[in-house]
Parts: C-alpha cells; sequence; structure tokens
C-alpha cells in the first residue's frame, strides 16, 4: 500500500502490477469472513446447512493451498520494499525521510484502527502501521544483517510453538472449555452478522480484533512475524535494487522458484488435511500433530509467497500490455480498493442490506470475488483516466507531506525487465 516511487515522476509497474493481483487474493480471503466460512470448522459447516463436504472441502483446500496467507505477505513485501523506495526519493529531494515515513504510518494507522473498530475487524492497515515503524531502524542494518533478522524470527516462532507444545501443553478440559468458550462468541457474531442492525454489526467489531489479537498471541505471534520477515525482505530487496535490474536476476529467480516451490506446496497442502479430517498421529498425540501443521503453514506460506512473487515478476513482461495496465491501475489504488472491498461485502453480505451471509456455498463466493474484483479493475480505470491516484491514496499524501497537489505519477515499466 505504500506507493513503489522510484523518482517523482516515475513508477515501476511490475509492482502496481503485483500490488493488483494482490488484491484478489485478499478479496478471496476477506469474503470468507462475511460469508461465515471462517468462523466455522467443516463439521460446523455441514450441521448448518451451509455447504456440503463434496464441495466444501475441496474448495476449501483450494483456497487454503493458493490464497489463504499468502496475499497479504506479499502485500508486506511491497510494504517494505515501498518504504525503502520513498525514502530513496525523500533523500533524493533533500527532505526529511524518517520523518515523513513517520507521518505516514501515524496516518495509517489511524485509518486502520477507524477501519478496524467501526468496520471490520480483520484490518490489516494497523498492523503494518505498528510494524511499519520497525523499518526505520532496520533500513540502517546491511543486507546479510537483515537476511539474520530473517532467520532469527523464523527461528524464534519454531521455537515458541515448540516449547509452548511440549512443556505447556493444554488438557482435554481446557481445551473444550476454550472451544465452548469460542463456539459461544461466533455464535453471536453469526447471529449479528445475518440479522443485526447497522449499530449491532458496528459494535462486534471491537470484540473481533480483540480475539485476532489474543488468537495470534496463542499462535505464538507466527502471522505478525510473518508480516516484518517480508517487511525485511522486501527492505532487502530495495537496496539489492532487484526490480531495477530484472534481466540481471531472471534465472537466479527461475532456478530458486522451480527449487522452493515443491517443498512449499508439500508444507502447504500438509497443513490442510484437517480440512478432510485427516489425522497423521494417533489421538493420544493430537498437540504433536497440530504443531506439525501449524509449522508447516508457518514455513509453507512465506515460501509460497516468495515463488508467487518470482513467478509474477518473470511472467509479467509476457503478458497482454492492455491486461497488464488495467492490474497496474487497480494495484496503483491498492489502498483505496482495500477500502473499498471492506464497503462491497458490507452491503453484499450483512443482514441489514444484502443479506448473503449463510446463503451461498463456499464455491459461490469465489464468483462473487470475480465480479467484485472485475468492478474494482473498471473502476479504478476510469478513476486514474482523470485523476493521478486515488481517493485514499491522495488523502494520505496529503497527510504524509501536508500538501494538497500530489505530483502526477508518469507509469513505466522497470527498464530492466525485457
Amino acid at each position: 500500500m505504500t506507493p513503489s516511487i522510484l523518482q517523482t515522476t516515475s513508477r515501476i509497474q511490475v509492482l502496481d502490477f503485483i500490488r493488483g493481483f494482490a488484491l484478489l487474493g485478499i478479496l478471496a480471503i476477506n469474503i470468507q469472513t462475511y460469508s461465515l466460512f471462517a468462523f466455522l470448522r467443516p463439521e460446523q459447516v455441514y450441521a448448518f446447512g451451509l455447504d456440503q463436504p463434496e464441495t466444501y472441502a475441496p474448495t476449501q483446500f483450494f483456497i487454503h493451498l493458493f490464497f489463504k496467507g499468502q496475499f497479504y505477505t506479499l502485500y508486506s513485501f511491497l510494504f517494505g520494499l515501498g518504504f525503502y523506495l520513498m525514502g530513496q526519493k525523500n533523500q533524493q529531494a533533500g527532505r526529511d525521510a524518517n520523518r515523513l515515513f513517520k507521518r505516514r504510518l501515524w496516518g495509517l494507522l489511524l485509518l486502520g484502527v477507524i477501519h478496524a473498530f467501526i468496520f471490520w475487524f480483520g484490518d490489516i492497515l494497523h498492523k503494518y502501521a505498528l510494524l511499519g515503524f520497525t523499518l526505520i531502524y532496520f533500513n540502517q542494518k546491511s543486507v546479510f544483517t537483515l537476511l539474520k533478522w530473517v532467520m532469527g524470527l523464523a527461528l524464534l516462532v519454531i521455537l515458541c510453538q515448540t516449547v509452548n507444545t511440549l512443556f505447556f501443553p493444554a488438557t482435554p478440559q481446557q481445551l473444550a472449555r476454550n472451544q465452548q468458550e469460542f463456539d459461544a462468541v461466533i455464535s453471536q457474531v453469526i447471529t449479528t452478522w445475518q440479522h443485526g442492525s447497522l449499530l449491532q454489526v458496528m459494535s462486534l467489531q471491537k470484540l473481533g480484533v480483540l480475539m485476532l489479537h489474543l488468537k495470534a498471541v496463542q499462535q505464538g505471534l507466527a502471522s505478525y512475524a510473518h508480516y516484518l520477515i517480508m517487511f525485511l525482505l522486501g527492505l532487502m530487496a530495495g537496496k539489492l535494487h532487484l526490480f531495477q535490474h530484472l534481466a540481471r536476476f531472471k534465472l537466479s529467480l527461475l532456478r530458486i522458484a522451480l527449487l522452493v516451490f515443491p517443498l512449499a506446496v508439500v508444507l502447504k497442502a500438509l497443513s490442510g488435511l484437517p480440512l478432510f479430517g485427516i489425522h497423521l498421529l494417533p489421538s493420544h498425540q493430537l498437540a504433536a500433530e497440530k504443531l506439525l501443521f501449524s509449522l508447516a503453514e508457518f514455513i509453507g506460506t512465506p515460501l509460497l509467497t516468495l515463488v508467487l512473487l518470482m513467478e509474477l515478476t518473470l511472467c509479467w513482461p509476457h503478458l497482454p500490455a492492455r491486461f497488464v495496465g488495467w492490474i497496474a491501475n487497480t494495484g496503483r489504488m491498492g489502498l483505496t480498493n482495500y477500502l473499498l472491498q471492506t464497503l462491497l461485502c458490507m452491503v453484499l453480505f450483512y443482514g441489514y442490506a444484502g443479506g448473503l451471509a449463510g446463503k451461498v456455498t463456499l464455491l459461490e463466493t469465489l464468483g462473487i470475488v470475480l465480479l467484485l474484483y472485475g468492478f474494482q479493475v473498471g473502476y479504478s480505470n476510469v478513476w486514474l483516466r482523470y485523476h493521478s491516484m486515488g481517493p485514499m491514496e491522495k488523502l494520505w499524501r496529503r497527510w504524509t507531506y501536508g500538501q494538497l497537489q500530489a505530483t502526477k505519477i508518469k507509469r513505466v515499466k522497470a527498464p530492466a525487465a525485457r
């Protein structure tokens, strides 16, 4: 969501293209919350008659394998890279880059808190803003030091999850009690989602924010570690000038993608086996099995993200220029479109409006995703015919720089991409 600006008058189009593509994946995940599937275990989905096993399990596995986790972490990579590029641009202009970035983060935090506590508890903006302050510190480090931090953060999460499972296991009674409490809250949320008024739905958002943060703590802060790791990898890419010299790195990226992809897919697929009720260990070792699935997802998600990033980077020069331009324009309005997705889903799914929550299957939600994303692509391209940036991007820039006018940005392809 941070503009990837090389100079005051130029953009790297491949980054806008990746950002625009990522919006599709983010919508595919977020819509599961509005359609209720994100709250429910498979057996609950079947008991409530929301979907059938023969379609739900394969669709959910497909989403888990190719969408869940990858697109938010992809955005995290772009956030870290965007920080570096923005800093370079401001330094070249003689501005205080750190001060401006702090202002930018405070504005993002304010916007994220409003979004999370009033409109949608799954907001990512406030998390990016809070974690984003660390980039000011990490920007002073070398690429090699950043790589050590990436490895250290990953090992720390693995260690925390392992120690928690082996030395502080929850008893069956505790697990049952926690599940009952969680199900009671979810029952209230579902009822409100389907039948509540606008004010009632909004009043539950703060509870959702609290639940998500508590869940993250229980999982050893794995999701936050994913975001920060990808921030640092994006910062490393900026320091290496990777996207300005794609031709030089093309063969290396292709080799890495081919080597990493099989391992990443196996790990992510392994973590999705519970969707089919598949167990790999005996019943008395459920805690160890849960740890295995959790670690497989923790490692597999960023690996798949990197493969996806490399594939998009390598493929975009060979795609039709008009198609690339449409998606890139959607990415240029990433912040606007992210917030617009919330508005569109509110109108379609909540009981006080369209009321689709609980009335569509998981497979049908993917059709809705394509329709909504198509609308966003069209809206973005029409808007940018008459404006240099999206409305929320303009507001964010005004907050950052304290000025109404935004420099008109000319879109160019990365010169070394061909």
